[in-house]
């Protein structure tokens, strides 16, 4: 059977180190993969000298062949993990900001 605690019962302090400290682990592999998902994404601008989103309202040239078709697919998805990324990498900043604001670490 799995015992199970309730996360009110840590004190306030020991719950900060331990979300500093996740955070401190996993924001480089975040930041990471925000950086190569830009990079993937500032490519396909710079192949097609375009943005997705202009791409998605115009659509596909008629004349589109299978690598555009292809890469239109990729593209959306960088531009996906982009987004979600960004905005995760700024949650866990803030968590960590948050925890050290608990345990007294001084702001920057």
């Amino acid at each position: 059977m799995i015992n199970t605690i309730d996360i009110q019962e840590f004190p306030q302090q020991e719950l900060a180190f331990i979300f500093r400290q996740g955070a401190l682990l996993r924001l480089p592999h975040l930041e990471s993969r925000m950086f190569y998902a830009q990079e993937q994404v500032k490519y396909f601008e710079k192949k097609y000298g375009t943005i997705l989103a202009k791409l998605k309202t115009e659509g596909l040239p008629d004349d589109a062949n299978y690598e555009l078709h292809e890469d239109f697919i990729e593209w959306e998805y960088w531009t996906d993990v982009w987004g979600k990324t960004k905005i995760t990498v700024s949650k866990v900043k803030l968590l960590l900001e948050k925890a050290e604001e608990t345990i007294g670490i001084p702001q920057n």
